[in-house]
């Protein structure tokens, strides 16, 4: 039987600062991530305004506010960068997702790995129907997986990778894949807010709100 998994966004890594090196330059509000902090000082450093002469954003959130949202200036936020991890994830989604090309992708091989035991990724429109349909959607991935082990053993003359690179054709949409993804600050930001509109897949909204959650750690200024 088939195994059924769920979308899983786990943060694997972000930007550090140094702190003394910063501090040079100006105070380093504990209140602010590590990430604010850089993008605060990246657009401090434009106007040299390091000793926060304007009270109205001497705080980092309202200065980012500001420069971000108020005045557009995105720029800042790509010194910033978080890596996540995505699994329980469809093809599908990841053909989504590759058209963001401001991202950084390391994807699972469906030449390298093999597929006999691949996981099914429910769509979100499925999941709403009864068991009954339900279970002919996973029927038909299924024999979409068996047709792939058939042409596997056909071609068992063949190396792995060559053999799996030919059956792989055969693979629906909905199986899993895992990704690592890296972006900068802003570029996360732009594929979460295209991603969560409602005429936006609806796979990709659901994976997108949890990446944001994810991102919130890193900085709650950018992912409220």
């Amino acid at each position: 039987m088939t195994n059924i998994v769920e979308p899983r966004v786990t943060l694997l890594a972000h930007t550090k600062i140094n702190e003394a090196a910063i501090g040079e330059w100006m105070d380093i509000q504990g209140f602010s991530t590590d990430a604010e902090t850089l993008l605060t000082m990246a657009g401090r450093n434009c106007y040299r305004s390091f000793h926060r002469p304007n009270e109205a954003t001497r705080n980092d959130a309202d200065y980012l506010q500001r420069t971000l949202s108020g005045q557009g200036h995105w720029s800042i936020a790509e010194h910033a960068t978080a890596t996540l991890y995505f699994t329980g994830v469809s093809r599908a989604f990841l053909a989504e997702l590759t058209r963001h090309r401001h991202l950084s992708f390391s994807v699972e091989s469906q030449r390298f790995i093999n597929a006999n035991d691949a996981n099914i990724v429910l769509p979100p429109a499925v999941r709403e129907l009864d068991k009954e349909d339900q279970d002919w959607f996973l029927l038909l991935a299924e024999e979409s997986i068996e047709d792939y082990k058939a042409i596997q053993a056909d071609l068992d003359h063949l190396p792995k990778k060559q053999r799996n690179e030919a059956a792989r054709g055969l693979l629906p949409n909905c199986v899993e894949t895992r990704m690592v993804v890296t972006g900068n600050l802003r570029a996360w930001h732009e594929v979460i807010h295209r991603r969560t509109q409602p005429d936006a897949d609806a796979e990709i909204q659901e994976v997108m709100r949890l990446a944001a959650r994810q991102l919130h750690t890193v900085s709650p200024v950018i992912f409220p």
